[in-house]
């Protein structure tokens, strides 16, 4: 029998096509670490500070623009200085994918049913991603492999809920193709990166279907298409599951 009661889902998600980039901010404390020393003078940095400058000038400008040598001039040392605090360049935009990833909301939420914990989890990586979509389409040029660290924490989340493995191995697999390919086409279309040619089968209803399949409703659906399947694969378990009530009963988060 289903659980009576769910936790809702958030309202107050970003559309696709709006308001993500309005929440780019420089904050007093980033434009110090980025002001440039004294001539014959190299600043000593964090890891972080460096990684933070490299993420604002790609988030901001977008992949194309960004060199080591233009984040070397921005922090005010010299390129080869980057180095001591990254061992490459690839490395540095792990670390930035990385960062943007952190954003991703995929705590636990106690008693959550594991269908809202999809939903919230998912709208989450969307919300982040067109938040930052010249992240996400550095990720693509470069094809990049994703952080570890998101999969562990939504593996883990569903585990303490008590999805069996064999079920969560399948949803996983659909899911992740169903975010890649809507994020995608979303963060481009932000962008306005996508160009279109002479076409003569343009017009009819395919091209308004094509036109709107990255609106947020469709994304909650295809959601939901993914839980419908999710439950006729798992059948007959009735998929009651959710987190536990008790945090000290999670392995989320311990680093088990």
């Amino acid at each position: 029998m289903k659980p009576a009661i769910k936790s809702e889902r958030s309202k107050d998600l970003y559309t696709i096509q709006g308001a993500s980039m309005a929440e780019k901010t420089t904050s007093e404390q980033a434009k110090n670490c980025t002001s440039k020393s004294k001539p014959g003078m190299e600043r000593s940095l964090s890891q972080g500070q460096v990684v933070d400058a490299a993420f604002r000038m790609i988030d901001e400008h977008g992949y194309g623009k960004f060199s080591m040598r233009a984040l070397a001039d921005n922090l005010g040392m010299g390129t080869m200085s980057i180095y001591t605090y990254v061992p490459s360049k690839q490395q540095l935009l792990f670390l930035v994918i990385q960062k943007m990833m952190d954003e991703y909301d995929n705590a636990p939420v106690p008693g959550e049913f594991w269908e809202d914990t999809l939903h919230r989890t998912c709208e989450s990586i969307l919300t982040v991603n067109l938040r930052h979509p010249n992240i996400r389409i550095m990720q693509l040029q470069t094809q990049l492999n994703p952080p570890q660290q998101h999969q562990r924490s939504v593996y883990y989340l569903h585990a303490d809920q008590g999805m069996p493995l064999k079920v969560y191995e399948v949803m996983y697999g659909v899911l992740r193709s169903f975010l890649t390919g809507f994020i995608d086409v979303a963060a481009k279309r932000q962008l306005e990166l996508e160009e279109q040619g002479d076409d003569s089968n343009m017009g009819g209803d395919w091209s308004r279907i094509s036109a709107n399949d990255t609106e947020l409703e469709r994304f909650r659906q295809g959601i939901d298409f993914i839980i419908a399947g999710t439950r006729t694969f798992a059948a007959p378990d009735p998929c009651d599951w959710r987190t536990p009530i008790d945090p000290l009963s999670w392995t989320w988060g311990r680093g088990e």
